[in-house]
């Protein structure tokens, strides 16, 4: 018994020991926390800054000393240092390069792009592991690194050991950590005989030789970019531009681009139309109106381009409505101008105003089954593309029709593209496409079968109706359809008279027009136009001119560069029911005597 109570007095003994000695124990450190984003960045930029001013001080430049480096910080090191020794002409010229940030990717992570004012790219980082990774760098030689639509990036490289000379092209985008390159392809040529001695493209790394029609393939479907207008395409879609050695212009004073709300926005946009009576397109790409407002984010910065081209686009007073475009119970913002024509969709995610979509060379429609139609005609290129917005706020692609500059049709549908024939392309665009009535133009189509009202941002003291005295208005239809005729539409033009503030005379021209093929085969086409001509009278009633004569009834509502006629009843063909929409012809009565 004595020895059991010896061995428990033992044990508890020892527990009281370890208990004390686990109390003495110093507390464990709090694990040292990761660096964010930003500050991974901070040390790049400040490498990067301190070369540019060490530049600028007249000092030396020398090659980075690698050595203990690891081959990611020596090959960082190299191109901070690269990039400031061959880009500087002189102090003037260093002015211009500079930074930004853009999540390329959608991933979360922003990539730290080095770029000039021009939005010509010298490099492009990430982060990935805690620490900063090169994607893609370009200095040092003949090139152009720029921007492009749906977060690609077009680059260019040219080597000229004359003189048999060579130029790359390649398509790339971010995905996480490594940059993907869609297409990589190119061209030999002889300088001095002026012509092209072969045609490449790089497949699984390997160079194979290809024919001419597969680069143009390539090029018409990769490299569109590189034609006139890539820099204005490249400025839209560049991340707001920091300076190092340029000092920050203050922003007292200067309006808020505040995109925080849907009133935040119409404010916003209305001070920006201010900036359009003076807009040129090459102060544009060249950086000139990124200071007229201060701005909070980089992402209000983004807005506030799109917006600014996009509206400089557009013609006419600029004005919004709030409505639910995919039934999920919560407003857009959609802002159009008075021919309503849209120029930019918000939606709301978590209560913030996001960007769906801003639409600048493009034609944007809406149809009576709830779709969003983009019409793209550049670069000798139509493009018909039909979107759906989806009630959990997913802006999908349903297909599109590519009518392409290198003659091929495309179309794209699920995620897959294939070439079809020209048939096959009218097929689709007729009887898919077109889903508007054959006398409607998209934007009538818009104002007749939506619940859009334009209302304008701001009001609006011009006299429209006595601006519209003296001019000549004017609508074009397509008919073919309805006359089975090739080529068949219909001009119509409208002056007025005897104007007063309680009623005036219209005057109408109707033109109708069809072309066949010339039996001699002189020509190609021959045509054939009747011309008849209608007057009424219009009397004010409610801020509009209404008439109802010769089978006719309806009213005209006057804007700054359009007037619509609304047809609520016709026995009249060549006016059918439904909102109309005349644009500015010519400033006299010549049209119609």
């Amino acid at each position: 018994m004595k020895k059991l109570l010896s061995a428990l007095l033992c044990l508890t003994l020892l527990l009281s020991a370890t208990s004390c000695l686990a109390k003495r124990q110093p507390p464990p450190e709090d694990p040292k926390p990761e660096p964010t984003v930003s500050e991974i960045y901070d040390g790049l930029i400040a490498q990067y800054t301190a070369l540019l001013k060490a530049k600028q001080n007249g000092e030396e430049l020398s090659a980075p000393n690698t050595e203990g480096m690891n081959e990611r910080e020596a090959t960082i090191a190299k191109t901070l240092y690269g990039i400031v020794d061959t880009c500087w002409k002189n102090e003037e010229s260093a002015k211009n390069l500079g930074y930004g940030y853009k999540d390329m990717d959608g991933n979360g992570i922003p990539e730290l792009i080095l770029l000039t004012q021009h939005t010509t790219i010298m490099a492009i980082f990430t982060v990935s592991d805690n620490q900063p990774i090169l994607l893609e760098a370009n200095y040092g030689e003949k090139a152009s690194f720029v921007f492009t639509t749906k977060n690609r990036l077009f680059l260019r490289r040219q080597t000229q050991p004359e003189p048999i000379g060579e130029a790359t092209y390649y398509t790339c985008r971010v995905d996480g950590d490594k940059m993907m390159y869609d297409a990589i392809y190119g061209e030999v040529y002889d300088l001095n005989k002026k012509e092209i001695l072969e045609y490449f493209q790089m497949v699984d790394g390997e160079r194979k030789l290809i024919d001419k029609e597969a680069f143009d393939d390539l090029y018409w479907e990769y490299g569109q970019t590189i034609l006139a207008g890539y820099n204005i395409t490249s400025k839209r879609f560049a991340p707001r531009i920091h300076l190092p050695l340029v000092e920050n212009k203050s922003s007292e004073g200067l309006p808020a681009a505040d995109f925080s709300s849907y009133e935040a926005i119409r404010e916003t946009c209305k001070e920006i139309s201010t900036c359009l009576d003076k807009f040129e397109t090459s102060k544009f790409f060249m950086g000139e109106y990124d200071d007229l407002f201060a701005f909070t984010s980089d992402l209000d910065f983004e807005y506030y381009i799109s917006f600014l081209y996009s509206a400089y686009r557009g013609s006419g007073y600029t004005g919004y409505d709030e409505i639910d475009l995919n039934g999920d119970g919560e407003d857009e913002l959609v802002l159009l101008n008075e021919d309503y024509s849209i120029k930019a969709i918000f939606t709301q995610k978590d209560g913030t105003p996001v960007l769906l979509d801003a639409f600048n060379d493009e034609i944007c429609w809406l149809d009576d089954q709830g779709f969003i139609h983009v019409d793209r005609n550049d670069y000798n290129e139509l493009e018909y593309s039909v979107y759906e917005f989806t009630k959990s706020g997913e802006y999908n692609l349903v297909y599109s029709i590519l009518a392409a500059g290198n003659g091929n049709r495309y179309f794209t549908k699920d995620g897959k593209t294939e070439l079809i024939s020209l048939e096959k392309s009218l097929e689709l665009y007729y009887d898919g496409y077109c889903l508007y009535p054959e006398y409607d133009e998209p934007n009538e189509h818009t104002r007749n079968v939506s619940l859009l009202n334009y209302t304008p941002l701001d009001k609006v003291s011009d006299d429209f109706v006595q601006n519209a005295v003296g001019k000549t208005w004017h609508r074009h239809a397509n008919l073919e359809k309805t006359t089975g005729k090739l080529l068949a539409c219909s001009n119509t033009y409208v002056t007025f008279e005897n104007v007063t503030d309680a009623q005036m005379d219209v005057n109408f021209k109707y033109a109708f027009t069809y072309y066949y093929p010339d039996p001699n085969k002189d020509n190609y086409l021959l045509d054939d136009t009747t011309e008849t001509f209608l007057k009424v009278t219009a009397r004010a009633k409610d801020g509009a001119y209404l008439f109802d004569e010769n089978g006719v009834k309806g009213r005209m509502e006057f804007s700054g560069k359009y007037f619509w006629i609304i047809i609520e009843e016709s026995t009249d063909e060549r006016f059918p029911v439904g909102a109309q929409c005349y644009r500015d012809y010519e400033a006299n009565n010549s049209i119609i005597k």
